[in-house]
């Protein structure tokens, strides 16, 4: 797995937990809430700056902060590319780690681990399990294999 997503998302989730702890509230009571607005935009505010951090979007100067990686990949090799909502998944609901969720993926298919992030999400629409500002988040993924 590449990147920050899970690190990222595990912070999310401490972050939520305390706000609603704090306003007495389910995490996922709402992102547009009163009581959470204030930490997201402050939060919002840092996003592509030296001390919040730079993530991929339309501001030009995350440009400058690109980072790559490179992994070899062998013919046959399955690679699934996928946003941080479907990697939940792993992340967040601990279903799958990375390897077993590429399994996952080739032998029952992404819509099937779509429908069971839904369900996961579906069973705790408070957030109470899995700390969470929003009840979902988009869950985008592509598995391709190497030819």
């Amino acid at each position: 797995m590449f990147g920050e997503a899970a690190e990222k998302r595990a912070l999310e989730a401490e972050r939520v937990a305390k706000l609603a702890q704090r306003h007495g509230l389910s995490p996922a009571a709402g992102h547009n809430r009163p009581e959470y607005l204030e930490a997201l935009r402050r939060a919002r505010n840092y996003a592509n700056t030296e001390k919040g951090g730079w993530i991929f979007g339309p501001d030009p100067r995350a440009a400058d902060h690109v980072a790559t990686e490179e992994a070899v990949a062998p013919t046959d090799s399955l690679v699934l590319l996928a946003t941080d909502g479907f990697l939940a998944l792993s992340s967040d609901y601990r279903r799958y780690d990375s390897e077993t969720l590429i399994e996952a993926a080739a032998d029952i298919g992404l819509a099937k681990l779509g429908a069971e992030l839904r369900e996961i999400e579906g069973t705790d629409l408070k957030g109470t399990r899995y700390p969470r500002f929003k009840t979902s988040d988009d869950a985008t993924a592509l598995l391709l294999r190497v030819a």
